[in-house]
């Protein structure tokens, strides 16, 4: 897709300088590498480290900022300067004059400059519309079309339960969220101020409450929440709410301003990315890819959002409507294999006209499930109601139900709630490329996990304490303890005790642990403890 976003058709004609061009500027290794793993709250916050502990992730490079001293000396060259990503220690930047090049390349600290066109012999720029996400039908619905998308996917037995997205994070890239700091449908995302972190990275500011309101329409179907109206897949999680898109042109710069928000989710502690965008034409033509491209390590943004995965986050994406276009095929990053990719069902469990064919290129099978995405109520600023059409409104309806086993399931790895939700599928047996293993099951999926070990310990009741704890840590429980272990933050095993319910820690500094108790029918639990 070009990209999923409204269909109002906007004509672009931009002039570009005949050497105006994009560049990525790899760095040489970081500076403070060590310091900064031995410091990590300098970089990265509690909540993410916790989220680093729970499914153990080591902090590594990637996770170093790049030196304000390297990005000054970079700016004080006759360029643009664009952003930077310290996950790929590499800077973008744009050019107008070709001399620039040789002087970036002499700075000590840079490895390679590097074009970012790919089809250099194409020099015409297109116009072209930015987007074919919504159809628009009409603006006065009711709750009907959302208790539609909860049921396909089974998802109201764990709203009964209590699941509804409490104490998880969810960040939304999009392209602008107008209309979701007044209107009624997100009073209670509000008042409750589960708005966590906000930015716009296209121009830099922390308002995101303008732009382009497809940010709105895909936040709808997971947080909106009015009783008897419209209810999100996950009303009560906390959002990061990133401005990434910018809707009046289509650049390669835009690729980095997705990295630049999935990391500042990551620092905050984000648990779900949902992304409804995608790359593959771009205004200037030099910049395009191909089909051969997507194989979910080509592309600057896929390059990031396998970043993000590696970094304990569960990336949700849509496939993209280029199922009816000459491309046919997913877009970056949906073609990343461990993206959670989601393709458009009508209200048949059939392939929505316009939802993006798999696999990607290296053959993996895209999209990874599906669920509907063919005429949903959405909200616009306004705080009235527009029926819309996309893989957009797919995605975050899954972002969402995965809040809730996350919710529901703490301890269990992402990996494998992936795989049980998959297996839940209508369609496991006999996979498509237009939907993948269909449309899944989301209370069957909850239950099959729970009966997996890893999670069964917390039906036993299991208790630790006191917490904050001063010389030793208690675990109370109906089974009995093999194994305690206790970690630092920066996921080093730092005491254990063996067939007892007691931990000493006199030897342990004032802070911020995790404990980890393992019991005699192989049941694992982990909790945050507080040394004081």
């Amino acid at each position: 897709m070009k990209k999923t976003l409204l269909p109002f058709l906007f004509l672009l004609n931009f002039n570009f300088l005949s050497a105006q061009e994009l560049y990525l500027v790899k760095l040489k290794e970081k500076e403070n590498i060590s310091n900064y793993i031995a410091n990590p709250l300098q970089m990265l916050s509690q909540r993410s480290l916790d989220r680093r502990m729970k499914y153990k992730v080591d902090l590594d490079e990637k996770d170093v900022p790049i030196s304000l001293e390297r990005i000054k000396q970079v700016k004080q060259l006759d360029l643009s300067y664009i952003g930077e990503t310290k996950w790929l220690n590499t800077i973008m930047v744009e050019v107008f004059d070709n001399t620039v090049i040789s002087q970036l390349e002499n700075l000590p600290f840079v490895d390679s400059v590097t074009s970012l066109v790919r089809n250099a012999q194409k020099t015409n720029v297109r116009k072209q519309s930015k987007s074919n996400d919504l159809i628009v039908i009409v603006n006065n619905y009711n709750y009907g079309d959302s208790e539609i998308f909860i049921n396909q996917i089974n998802l109201e037995p764990l709203h009964t339960e209590g699941f509804s997205g409490e104490g998880v994070y969810i960040g939304v890239i999009d392209a602008g969220f107008p209309g979701v700091d007044t209107i009624d449908a997100f009073k209670n995302l509000r008042n409750e101020n589960r708005i966590v972190d906000t930015y716009d990275f296209v121009e830099n500011k922390a308002d995101v409450y303008d732009a382009n309101s497809h940010g709105t329409n895909v936040l709808s179907t997971m947080a909106a929440e009015i009783d008897g109206e419209y209810i999100g897949s996950a009303p009560k999680a906390n959002y990061l709410l990133y401005r990434s898109e910018d809707f009046l042109s289509e650049t390669p710069k835009e690729l980095l301003y997705w990295i630049q928000a999935a990391e500042r989710a990551d620092s905050v502690g984000v648990d779900v990315i949902n992304t409804s965008l995608g790359y593959n034409k771009f205004d200037d033509p030099r910049y395009d890819f191909t089909y051969r491209d997507m194989d979910g390590k080509t592309s600057l943004i896929s390059q990031g959002a396998e970043i993000a995965v590696t970094r304990g986050i569960l990336v949700v994406n849509s496939a993209g409507n280029e199922g009816s276009s000459d491309w046919k095929y997913i877009s970056a990053p949906a073609d990343v294999e461990n993206v959670f990719t989601i393709g458009a069902t009508d209200r048949n469990n059939q392939p929505a006209s316009f939802t993006s064919y798999g696999p990607n290129y290296n053959g993996s099978l895209k999209p990874n499930i599906s669920s509907l995405g063919h005429q949903i109520l959405t909200y616009v600023p306004s705080g009235g109601f527009r029926i819309s059409s996309g893989t957009s409104f797919s995605s975050p309806i899954i972002a969402g139900a995965m809040a809730l086993l996350i919710q529901k399931l703490p301890t269990t790895p992402l990996e494998t709630i992936k795989n049980k939700v998959q297996e839940s599928g209508n369609l496991f047996n006999n996979p498509s490329d237009r939907l993948g293993y269909g449309v899944p099951d989301f209370y069957r999926a909850s239950q099959e996990l729970l009966s997996i070990n890893d999670v069964k310990i917390q039906v036993n009741k299991l208790k630790v304490y006191p917490n904050p704890f001063t010389n030793e840590v208690k675990v109370e429980t109906s089974n009995q303890i093999k194994q305690i272990e206790i970690y630092n933050l920066v996921g080093q095993k730092i005491a254990n005790s063996s067939n007892t319910n007691i931990i000493k820690t006199n030897h342990l500094k004032s802070g911020v642990y995790l404990i980890k108790v393992i019991d005699d029918k192989g049941n694992l639990f982990t909790e945050k403890i507080i040394k004081k």
